[in-house]
């Protein structure tokens, strides 16, 4: 891949300074040809001059991989118009299911009389066959091996709370799964499956997601045999699309394990839901920066803990809800054993503490677990030194001495749903393929202008703190504020665009709950999504340049229809 690329860029630069040169020539000419050419008519104010080699050398690289990138989004573009595709239904007849729009009415106060109810359920993923060879791991791309499971060094599973703030209107469900992402699709099903359940027991909100593990059983389908996906798919396609059958494309997740996701996931739920008992929320912000990194300008991360502590009123089991922004890849992205990562970890010395444990990630783009204050020998595995930081993270929690107040039975909720525009090309492909399970709908008569079909969500809990709820992997300035300018952004320009903390206003913190109720990937600033050669990934598994400013403005007009 290395050769290809080089040879790409020898392309391209050569190609640059022949028309650097032919350019010259022609205005060289022109100007000889005409000495009254009006020279200071050329607006020249926009042009940046390098102040040192290194920056012209910099400048002069950007170039090329821009012109690079427009080559390979040339390329794959042809070849999206012409492979047989998984057709999408058109964006003006498409109509979701099992949306819930959350609670109709909204409170600045807890009710008369209110109390916070909570239940918990958890239950294992894992059915036994992950080492049949038809179980891949998820986390990142294998070709031309498929990353089939060969290890299975501890657990995946789901984990669920059900929470209700005595007001009456309704309960929220949060379900977070083990896993590198959960579609759209999945999210949506298991809902189905409840329906009854919701309906019968008020619940007014279901919402799954991730944490994002590189080292699980494939729950997002991306991460299958993309040899088989390639050759076998757009004949697949050629065959439904001609004849109307219904023949099941080739992807990463395994049928049966999918099955048994769906029911023990189900079963949590209720499980949380019946166990609900009343009691009281304490919250506390626990400083973790040693253990967090952040791998991407501009830099701008949450180094909290954000802790949830829900003591029941009659001496039950406490349970933790942890938040926090740390990639789970432990383990690599491109290995074959499974592993829960480091949340496993933390879970167990959670246990140790007498709570249950559940985690939701929060704007976690770039940032990735720091092990650089642990003692860790050298020579020690990827697996135990996941294990040592996991547990050292964990103590970290437990032993924890930071402030804690008690939190207000006040829960107010609402969701959107909203459209985002599929730039990204590769992202494209793979989606004609069929290798993504996402909900995507076209928005042309010849299938090729595509836009995922997806949902936010705003959550307040008690009278202090907001949540953003977030379809994938936020980049946390996003969040918080604090973009790349012109000077130092991909683009050369500034993203004038106010943050989610900007748009919820001062008088509330902002947590974020990333990765839920869908994976659409990486959201980062319009003027920082870099070219897919620059050495960073996150652009690959992106829809594209767009997605930030438009979940922006989607949040934007979510919260304008609460506070109109």
């Amino acid at each position: 891949m290395k050769k290809v690329i080089s040879l790409i860029l020898s392309v391209v630069m050569v190609f640059t300074v022949f028309s650097v040169a032919l350019s010259s020539s022609a205005f060289a000419a022109d100007t000889a040809a005409n000495e009254s050419v009006a020279v200071t008519s050329i607006d020249v104010s926009g042009i940046k001059i390098p102040s040192s080699w290194d920056e012209l050398g910099n400048m002069l690289l950007k170039s090329l991989y821009k012109v690079a990138d427009q080559i390979i989004d040339a390329l794959v573009k042809g070849i999206n118009k012409n492979i047989p595709s998984v057709k999408f239904e058109q964006k003006e007849n498409f109509t979701s299911d099992m949306f819930f729009e959350g609670m109709e009415d909204y409170l600045s106060t807890p009710a008369a009389n209110a109390v916070w109810s909570l239940g918990y359920g958890s239950a294992s993923l894992q059915t036994g066959d992950e080492l049949d060879g038809k179980h891949y791991v998820g986390g990142s791309l294998s070709f031309p091996k498929s990353k089939a499971a060969t290890a299975i060094y501890d657990d995946q599973r789901v984990r669920v709370i059900a929470i209700n703030d005595g007001s009456g209107r309704g309960t929220l469900v949060f379900a977070v799964i083990d896993g590198f992402g959960m579609s759209s699709s999945d999210v949506r099903g298991i809902r189905k499956e409840l329906a009854d359940f919701a309906k019968a027991n008020n619940i007014v909100g279901i919402n799954i997601s991730v944490l994002h593990q590189h080292s699980c059983v494939d729950t997002f389908g991306m991460n299958g045999d993309l040899v088989k996906m390639i050759f076998a798919n757009p004949t697949l396609n050629k065959i439904n699309n001609t004849f109307g059958t219904d023949y099941k494309l080739l992807n990463g997740q395994n049928e049966s394990f999918m099955k048994h996701l769906y029911e023990v996931t189900v079963a949590s739920v209720k499980e949380a839901v019946n166990s609900m008992t009343t009691g009281k929320m304490y919250y506390s912000e626990i400083e973790s920066g040693e253990f967090i990194r952040d791998k991407r300008e501009p830099k701008v991360y949450d180094t909290k803990v954000h802790r949830f502590r829900f003591v029941p009123d009659n001496g039950t089991k406490e349970t933790w809800l942890c938040n926090m922004a740390i990639h789970a890849v432990g383990n690599g992205a491109g290995r074959t054993e499974i592993t829960g990562d480091y949340p496993y970890y933390i879970e167990q010395e959670v246990n140790k503490a007498g709570a249950n444990f559940i985690q939701i990630q929060g704007a976690e783009l770039a940032i990735s677990s720091q092990y650089d204050g642990l003692d860790i020998p050298e020579g020690t595995s990827r697996i135990d030194s996941l294990k040592i930081y996991g547990t050292a993270l964990g103590k970290h929690i437990v032993e924890s001495t930071a402030a804690e107040s008690e939190v207000a039975p006040l829960l107010n909720y609402r969701m959107r749903e909203y459209y985002v525009p599929v730039t990204n090309q590769i992202l494209a492909f793979a989606g004609k393929l069929g290798a993504l399970t996402n909900t995507v709908v076209a928005t042309d008569d010849d299938n090729n202008v595509l836009e995922v079909a997806t949902e936010l969500g705003y959550l307040e809990i008690g009278t202090k703190l907001a949540v953003a709820i977030i379809p994938g992997e936020l980049e946390p300035a996003i969040a918080y504020g604090g973009y790349l300018d012109a000077d130092h952004s991909w683009t050369g320009t500034d993203f004038d665009y106010p943050s989610l903390q900007d748009i919820v206003g001062t008088d509330k913190e902002l947590l974020v709950f990333g990765l839920m109720n869908d994976q659409i990937g990486y959201i980062l600033e319009d003027n920082d999504y870099s070219s897919i050669l620059s050495g960073v990934n996150e652009e690959i598994v992106a829809t594209g340049n767009v997605a930030g400013s438009t979940t922006i403005n989607e949040f934007q007009s979510l919260m304008d229809s609460i506070n109109k």
